[in-house]
């Protein structure tokens, strides 16, 4: 017994000391952090307040981290929760102390030639708070907060722990070496009761497709999962989407109504496959994703936001030469059809007459790509199949060099597992035949293994100069600053569903651009060209329709973000030409992008610009509406307005559309007619 009592007060002696070795602690008040221009502030205190009876009878310490944010004096989150749960290796969660607080500035300055603007400069505050427990033996880590002129961001650190103490009685096993994380507290704690859009599911893992709903956040409960981004929309107009930015070695994450707080939210991490508390497994040091808060006086503001990237790590390639953006020919989406006259389709097969033919349409169209989907090389769904050997009835070989001549490009489609099981063979040997990307689906999940496999697949790809584009996928995060190679990804619904269901609706087309939108790049893949009313829709898998009109259509290839867009249609839908110059043109990447008027779920109008042209694209849901478009984005001067606008008969006749050309002034107005679920296309150049 003597024995113990003088170990356990060695090491306590051992444990001041080192204590005291780590400087200034800070007892209390508020550590702050501001934006550059001062609009956007944090606050960060250490407080004991047990602001709920289930946490603080769990956590001995309660949750003693807080931090609240603030726009122009108004609080758009009040006291919020930090913490971090490593099961049977303690909670970071309360009875701490401030060892350190370091102020800096920064500014992130970077090129991104495949994306929504071809260069990025974005200033930040930076805050960083170290801290250590009160208990032995304790966990050191910092919390490192940032401000940006269009929102904030934080994240966890833990570094190598030291002194590295062990205590035998000890009811955890100590300093943090390798660990399971088995749960993230953060917490997002509103002031009152707002509006909020997010995608909300049963259950996970899932595959980030399903509608953005609308909802009150005091409606959310315990059994709700609410995706990312979670759009919230203030009563005095501001707007503020919780998102995750540099998700790498840890897992996605959702929210859910936080326990006994009123219109508090709080964060959920999906376990690892076979487990039921371990969510990411690790070892120090680590640093989680950063939790970012976009905010903005309106929702379409967001859009402009580069925050997503500049808090991802910079680009890993030193040559970007051979990425090539672009528009692709699709054979899946139509049913594989090759011919349509009147009612009469016919279909072709996994061959290579087929393929062929849409390489034809591609290199008549002006399309970069053609991309060859699911069956070129047996079932798709089969984990069992070889991707390096196609379908006797398929010479790759032939249809590569085809392209080629023709220049195009090819993609294919593979099934991950496949990729999982055979990417060192496969993608060397694509490269090989001359293959440009991979289109790699099913993934269907985001626990931390998943986000490794992502981050395996656009490695290799960039070894083999494949680009990339994900369907089955989780939400962008900002990876494709680090492998530009990575061009699109799904995560959305899109035109797809017009195949089996209704949900890709005007209205959901109107609601994504300042939701899911906000977080990157999505493949929604559009241009159907047989358009369908609202009375006259119906969904059908063979050579399905699209709702809304020829010019909604149109209008998503400016806004909608996409490096890499599909023309989903048949060749033979396309056959009449009346919007298709308009898809040739119309670029994938820009210079420059301008949220110009809208409101969520009802319309919008945005602008981007390429080289010297700047393109505008207008969508609405199934309300018909006529707006006075100003012209300022343009710069000055006088210009040329050539325009695809819904003919006099597209409110009941989809695929009516006029085209005209006119002289504009920048310090005018562009009007906008639109039809119910219609739109407008428009280049401008001097």
């Amino acid at each position: 017994m003597l024995r113990r009592l003088v170990a356990t007060w060695a090491v306590l002696l051992i444990f001041i000391l080192a204590l005291l070795s780590c400087g200034k602690y800070y007892s209390g008040g508020t550590i702050t952090v501001k934006s550059p221009d001062s609009r956007i502030v944090l606050n960060f205190e250490l407080k004991d307040l047990y602001d709920s009876l289930a946490v603080s009878n769990v956590y001995p310490f309660g949750i003693n981290m807080y931090y609240n944010v603030s726009l122009d004096g108004k609080q758009v989150l009040t006291d919020s929760p930090l913490g971090m749960n490593f099961g049977n290796q303690g909670v970071v969660l309360g009875g701490l102390v401030i060892i350190g607080v370091t102020d800096s500035s920064g500014v992130d300055e970077f090129d991104t030639p495949f994306s929504k603007q071809a260069h990025v400069r974005v200033e930040y505050n930076q805050v960083t708070i170290s801290l250590r427990e009160k208990t032995i033996p304790a966990k050191t880590f910092d919390l490192i907060f940032r401000a940006y002129n269009d929102g904030i961001a934080f994240r966890y650190s833990f570094p190598e722990q030291e002194p590295k103490i062990k205590i035998p009685s000890a009811k955890h096993s100590g300093f943090l070496e390798n660990f399971i994380l088995v749960d993230e507290l953060t917490g997002y704690y509103l002031p009152k009761d707002e509006n909020a859009y997010s995608m909300f599911f049963p259950s996970l893992p899932h595959n980030y497709e399903d509608n953005y709903i609308k909802i009150r956040v005091s409606e959310i409960s315990r059994d709700s999962i609410a995706a990312l981004p979670f759009l919230i929309l203030y009563e005095d107009g501001t707007a503020v989407c919780i998102a995750e930015a540099n998700l790498n070695d840890y897992t996605a994450s959702y929210l859910t109504a936080a326990r006994n707080i009123q219109n508090g939210l709080t964060t959920v991490l999906w376990p690892l496959p076979g487990e039921k508390e371990g969510k990411v497994r690790g070892k120090v040091p680590f640093k989680t994703p950063w939790r970012v808060l976009m905010i903005a006086d309106h929702p379409g503001k967001l859009i402009e936001s580069n925050i997503i990237l500049a808090l991802s790590d910079p680009c890993a390639l030193d040559d970007l030469s051979w990425i090539k953006p672009g528009k692709a020919a699709w054979d899946w989406w139509s049913g594989m059809v090759v011919e349509k006259r009147g009612k009469k389709v016919t279909t072709g097969g996994y061959d290579t007459k087929t393929y062929q033919h849409y390489i034809d349409f591609a290199h008549k169209a002006g399309l970069e790509y053609s991309l060859i989907d699911a069956g070129w090389y047996g079932a798709h769904r089969d984990p069992e199949e070889d991707i390096t050997k196609p379908l006797p009835e398929v010479d790759m070989g032939y249809l590569v060099k085809y392209a080629d001549s023709l220049g195009v490009k090819l993609l294919l489609w593979v099934n991950w597992e496949n990729v999982k099981k055979q990417i060192d063979q496969a993608f060397p040997l694509y490269s090989q035949w001359g293959i440009a990307g991979v289109k790699v689906d099913y993934m269907d999940r985001d626990d931390m293994e998943m986000v490794q496999f992502y981050h395996d697949v656009v490695k290799k790809a960039a070894e083999n100069h494949l680009v990339v584009d994900f369907h089955g996928a989780y939400r962008p995060t900002g990876m494709r600053r680090t492998w530009p190679n990575l061009l699109t990804r799904e995560a959305v619904v899109g035109m797809e569903y017009s195949k089996w269901s209704d949900w890709c609706s005007p209205e959901h087309d109107v609601t994504i651009p300042y939701t899911r939108m906000l977080l990157g790049p999505m493949d929604y893949t559009p241009g159907a060209f047989n358009n369908a009313t609202k009375k006259s829709f119906e969904s059908r898998d063979l050579d399905p329709m699209s709702q809304g009109t020829r010019c909604h259509q149109l209008a998503m290839y400016v806004v909608y973000e996409s490096p890499l867009q599909m023309l989903s249609d048949s060749p033979s839908n396309y056959r009449d030409g009346k919007g298709l110059d308009f898809l040739s043109m119309v670029p994938t990447v820009w210079d420059e992008t301008r949220f110009i008027q809208g409101e969520v779920a009802d319309y919008i109008v945005l602008a981007r610009k390429k080289g010297d042209k700047w393109y505008l694209g207008a969508m609405t849901d199934w309300e018909a509406r006529e707006l006075e478009v100003p012209l300022q984005f343009l710069g000055g001067g006088t210009w040329k307005a050539k325009v695809w606008a819904d003919g006099k008969k597209a409110d009941t006749q989809a695929q009516d559309l006029e085209f005209s050309e006119k002289e504009v002034d920048s310090n005018g107005t562009l009007t906008v007619k639109m039809a119910p679920g219609g739109g407008l296309a428009a280049v401008f150049e001097r």
